[in-house]
């Protein structure tokens, strides 16, 4: 006979003696490792079950459990965008040479075009609040300067206000001197040199009433300096059609394709990803939750500075299996930081890396919310979060929390049912593990509570919500005695109480040894009597000897030992 014929022997004897009623118990289905974050210490940045990005994610480029992401969000309907995302401009390109350093072309904020009204390029001037067309200023597309070579003298100004106040003192000191003479303009009438001088001030002088208010709020135009540069023609000179085509561009939304959805159009100056598990007791929950925070800014000088989306960190669970007519469940919050928050989250087929939305949210505050989405088909799934933060108010900065709890898979309940799943399988240990309970199709706002027996011991107890459902991931005591127990876990239904029993058995070392959902075990398995102490013995020795007792063994430690009644 084989070596593995004889393991196989081994191994199926003694799984017969000391594995069978738990061979005999409901199928096990898969788990979440840690949906309820609760095995890690607070502060820990080491996740169990879960792998961190720390990182920006740009969603439709950057990769995540090897699979490209698919961006599904839709950021026209991002809180208030569609009346803040119109077009953005900066004035930091570059100075206007031969100006005040308060000068500044103006620009596209998303693709740094300069902005060009009927073909001349618009300037602004900062100290004023005044913007002006740049007359005759050659090609609008590529500018002749950087902003590194650019002078900034404050004295270029001073020339073109010297010009125009020598022109206008001489004929403003002609009427005064001919205005304490009431016969001196008929007087002078006659002479030739006279009527030019007079009729220039009579002409301007109606006029500068009319514009003295004007004047100082909108500036002369600037005539072309010496060496030949532009002339710029203030807005109070404009022409309506110059006018309307300044209105068209500064209304015309920016293109949606360069908005700074997309990384490629957005610089940090500072950036900062975490992920960690922190004490729910801070955020309004018990035990622990998972934390995502970012926090990034971007000056006026980076590219894309304002009404930027970004995302990152990211979280992903280890793979799990779940059959058909499961659905999952978790609970979460978001709040801003430095702005509003953008996060998201979806289920991913391992084998197809098709994305299941499940959150897809923006705002200042999500107080704690459950989510759930049905599975779409069998299969192996991860759970993927991407936390996100959106620069509503366009000041430049934006960083959001956002927190997750109570991940788990559940029945779809599309009948009144009730489940309890333990994370512990046979072969593990058992104090302080999780144990799940959901249920569905219950009375709305009904008490369900769950026992662990002999000695009655309320491992948790609460109400369903306004539609009958509820789902909790309570640990178990830590002071588990030896022997053999029952967990009960009961829920209201429309028609009178729904209970379910689970049977366990638990070894002097804290590992189960026994579950089923039929009925307590036999008097042939362990109940701590001294009698049977052979009986395991030998079947111990017999399962040691087959070598893939370690592969059973490992098989069943991780999945959820699930009951579901209806």
């Amino acid at each position: 006979m084989k070596t593995t014929t004889r393991a196989a022997i081994a191994l199926a004897a003694g799984a017969s003696l000391a594995l069978a009623p738990a061979l005999a118990a409901s199928a096990a289905s898969s788990s979440i490792v840690n949906g309820s974050f609760e095995t890690d210490p607070i502060d820990s940045t080491t996740i169990t079950g879960w792998t961190s990005m720390n990182q920006a994610i740009d969603l439709g480029i950057t990769s995540i459990a090897g699979c490209v992401t698919v961006d599904t969000s839709d950021y026209l309907n991002l809180r208030d965008y569609a009346d803040d995302a119109g077009t953005v401009w900066n004035y930091t390109y570059a100075n206007v040479p031969n100006e005040s350093s308060s000068w500044y072309y103006v620009h596209e904020a998303f693709s740094e075009e300069p902005v060009v009204v009927l073909g001349s390029r618009l300037v602004y001037d900062d100290d004023m609040g005044e913007y002006y067309l740049e007359i005759d200023a050659g090609p609008v597309s590529a500018p002749a300067f950087a902003l590194s070579s650019v002078t900034t003298p404050d004295e270029q100004p001073a020339p073109p206000a010297e010009t125009a106040p020598e022109q206008s003192a001489p004929e403003q000191s002609a009427p005064e001197e001919t205005a304490p003479d009431g016969t001196a303009p008929e007087g002078s009438t006659p002479e030739e040199s006279a009527p030019p001088a007079e009729p220039t001030p009579e002409e301007t002088a109606p006029e500068a009433p009319a514009e003295d208010p004007a004047t100082e709020q909108a500036p002369a135009p600037r005539l072309s300096p010496a060496n030949g540069g532009p002339s710029y023609l203030p807005r109070s000179s404009w022409s309506a059609e110059q006018e309307e085509a300044f209105l068209l561009a500064e209304n015309t939304p920016a293109d949606p394709a360069l908005r700074a959805d997309n990384l490629a159009f957005v610089q940090f100056d500072e950036e900062e990803y975490s992920t960690m598990v922190v004490d729910g007791a801070d955020v309004g929950r018990t035990g622990k939750v998972l934390s995502l925070y970012s926090d990034m800014y971007s000056t006026e000088d980076s590219v894309g500075a304002y009404g930027y989306v970004v995302h990152g960190p990211a979280v992903y669970s280890e793979p799990f299996t779940v059959p058909a007519g499961r659905q999952i469940t978790l609970d979460w919050k978001a709040v801003d930081e430095s702005d509003d928050f953008h996060v998201f989250g979806y289920l991913l087929n391992v084998d197809t890396c098709a994305q299941t939305e499940v959150i897809d949210a923006t705002g200042e505050s999500q107080e704690w919310t459950t989510t759930s989405v049905a599975i779409p088909s069998a299969g192996t799934y991860r759970f993927v979060f991407v936390s996100g933060s959106y620069d509503k108010s366009w000041g430049g900065a934006a960083g959001a929390y956002m927190y997750i709890d109570n991940i788990a898979q559940t029945p779809a309940f599309s009948s009144p049912g009730i489940e309890l799943a333990l994370a512990a399988g046979v072969g593990d240990y058992l104090p302080g593990s999780d144990v799940q309970v959901s249920g569905g199709g219950l009375l709305p706002n009904s008490p369900y509570s769950l026992v662990l027996r002999s000695t009655p011991v309320l491992v948790t107890e609460g109400v369903t919500d306004d539609t009958g459902r509820f789902i909790d991931i309570v640990p178990l005591p830590m002071d588990i005695t030896p022997g053999a127990h029952t967990i009960t876990l009961t829920g209201q239904g429309p028609s009178g109480p729904l209970t379910q029993v689970a049977y366990i058995t638990v070894g002097a070392d804290g590992t189960l040894l026994y579950f089923s959902l039929t009925g307590p075990q036999d008097e042939l398995a362990f109940t701590g009597a001294a009698e049977n102490a052979g009986l395991l013995a030998f079947a111990a020795l017999l399962t040691l000897t087959g070598a893939a007792a370690i592969e059973l063994e490992r098989r069943r430690r991780s999945p959820f030992s699930t009951v579901y009644v209806r």
